[in-house]
């Protein structure tokens, strides 16, 4: 009995020190700049969607930086510093969650490791300082609300509101919670209302409306070799066919998976898997969307994205540009997808018959 918490504990023990290394080792980076010019035009008053172009989301998170940039006047530390102790903290509660969500007991910390010690999720928040794990974090807070016993649908809206808030990756994600005749769930109104909370937030931004569809909401990401994206490579195709595939495949799984009554957290992980592989504009630090949710299931899908994904990053000019030759490219990681999705509906073949 000793011996398995031993070496979950080691396991915590040497993730946490290798996110702290390579937290103090880090300077900046162009995103992190982008958070830092965000953070100057805020306490000058200025117009944030106006005055950049590089701050591509609701100002909620923007605020947060303020704060956290507050905290790292007092404390005589950068802003970078404070940063990447909060988004640790932040994955620190996901893989609390996670070991709720997974039951808990020597599963849910199996669980909860498999996240804090994957490399993906330890380069996105600890080497590159991005924050999506924090909106990942609440959409798993809304999963469990809505399978525990009893289901909290007041506390299921809060979080997938403060989710969209955070960082938009999580936009399709409250009607696949609507209730159905033998599964309970939100109401139409209660779907609704992340969205009115998400338009709420920009309000105060309406004069700069024309800036906030630019940079907010037309915002594709990098136009890499990658999914829907190589439609447009198509000789004679239009520029809206990348985006028309993308949101008719996530409309698509929404419609399967609430049909054929997938349970919420692996409806969740199938639904995330479909927008990685569809979306028209990619950034490598979005890889992380499906690493904490998948860190419930396991399997060789989830292996081989994670190993793909961590190859990937070693050799990335953004990642760690080590000079190995032959890593995998954005081709490997979206084939890596395609495994990773095929298992999954390998094991759940329902979703693909007809009812």
């Amino acid at each position: 009995m000793k011996a398995p918490r031993i070496v979950l504990a080691v396991g915590f023990l040497a993730a946490l020190a290798v996110r702290i290394a390579y937290l103090t080792r880090f300077t900046t980076n162009f995103d992190v700049a982008a958070f830092e010019n965000a953070v100057a035009i805020l306490r000058r008053g200025g117009a944030l969607y106006v005055e950049t172009n590089r701050y591509n989301y609701s100002p909620v998170w923007a605020h947060v930086l303020l704060g956290l940039d507050a905290v790292a006047v007092r404390l005589g530390w950068s802003l970078p510093a404070v940063l990447g102790g909060f988004l640790l903290a932040v994955d620190g509660a996901t893989a609390w969650v996670l070991s709720r969500l997974a039951g808990g007991g020597r599963r849910g910390a199996a669980a909860a490791l498999l996240f804090f010690a994957n490399p993906v999720s330890v380069f996105v928040s600890s080497v590159h300082l991005q924050f999506d794990n924090l909106s990942i974090l609440f959409l798993l807070v809304a999963l469990w609300c809505l399978v525990r016993t009893p289901l909290s649908r007041a506390g299921a809206v809060a979080a997938l509101s403060a989710s969209l808030l955070v960082k938009h990756v999580t936009a399709f994600f409250p009607p696949l919670f609507l209730s159905r005749r033998h599964r309970p769930g939100l109401g139409p109104g209660a779907t609704l209302l992340p969205y009115i909370v998400f338009a709420a937030a920009f309000l105060p931004y309406w004069g700069s409306r024309d800036a906030v569809r630019r940079n907010v909401l037309e915002y594709r990401g990098l136009a890499e070799d990658y999914g829907s994206a190589m439609l447009a490579k198509i000789p004679g195709s239009p520029a809206w066919l990348p985006t028309a595939v993308f949101l008719a495949a996530c409309a698509a799984a929404i419609l399967l998976l609430r049909r054929h009554a997938v349970e919420p957290v692996r409806a969740a992980l199938l639904l995330f898997l479909v927008t990685l592989l569809t979306i028209p504009g990619i950034v490598e630090y979005y890889f992380v969307w499906p690493i904490a949710l998948g860190s419930l299931f396991g399997g060789a899908g989830y292996a081989v994205y994670t190993v793909t994904v961590s190859a990937f990053f070693l050799g990335s000019p953004d990642g760690l540009n080590l000079p190995i030759p032959h890593l995998p490219g954005w081709h490997g990681v979206w084939w890596s997808l395609v495994l990773w999705l095929a298992w999954e509906l390998r094991e759940r073949r329902s979703i693909l018959s007809p009812r």
